[in-house]
């Protein structure tokens, strides 16, 4: 019997896998940064972020990885100060 071989390059899965990953981890991050931005600017200082570094990263494209990009300017931060 002959096996079913799938090609993700012919079947365009790989790319809407990747899209939906994406997205969810896209949401998951708003959710937390929704949270955060709803306390205080001590509370979110304390944690090692800023306001405007989440507000930044909630603007921008779907696919770049908004917490990798807080955590590289938190990393940044950190080596300034």
């Amino acid at each position: 019997m002959l096996a079913h071989r799938s090609n993700h390059h012919t079947t365009g899965l790989r790319p809407l896998s990747s899209w939906m990953e994406n997205y969810s981890r896209r949401q998951q991050f708003r959710r937390i940064a929704s949270t955060l931005l709803g306390e205080r600017d001590e509370i979110i200082s304390d944690l090692g972020y800023s306001r405007q570094e989440l507000l930044g990263a909630l603007g921008l494209p779907m696919k770049t990885d908004a917490l990798a990009y807080v955590e590289q300017r938190r990393s940044k931060r950190r080596l300034r100060d």
